[in-house]
């Protein structure tokens, strides 16, 4: 049961900290908020587009079934994220919660509670 608290205080601290980047940061929030949205759009995993902002391996995250060509403009769109010059910001909050997966920090991002999420595992 103190494993499901924990977790559900991460959940938390997690929505903190996107609030606060929302707050002090809040053009930055904003393309943030549409890279997440064009993601569940065009059901990519989340955990490709986290992969892409921290410029990690994405062989395990990349999408099977989206043409290269419709790629390619996803990739444009994060990459417009990428270059804000306060890119760090997103790139610490991530770090920061990296005990909550990509896919529920991002899933916070778009309005989701935290009670929803703690304990899913279904969603990438």
């Amino acid at each position: 049961m103190s494993a499901m608290l924990a977790n559900l205080n991460e959940l938390y601290k997690a929505k903190e900290g996107l609030e606060e980047l929302k707050q002090q940061h809040s053009e930055l929030y904003e393309l943030l908020l549409h890279v997440v949205s064009l993601t569940r759009q065009l059901q990519i995993k989340y955990g490709y587009v986290g992969s892409l902002l921290m410029d990690e391996d994405l062989t395990k995250y990349r999408p099977k079934f989206i043409r290269e060509s419709i790629l390619s403009l996803y990739q444009k769109e994060v990459q417009k994220l990428k270059d804000h010059p306060e890119i760090n910001e997103v790139k610490e909050t991530i770090k920061r919660h990296r005990n909550v997966s990509d896919s529920k920090l991002f899933l916070l991002a778009l309005g989701a509670k935290p009670e929803l999420l703690q304990g899913s595992t279904i969603i990438k």
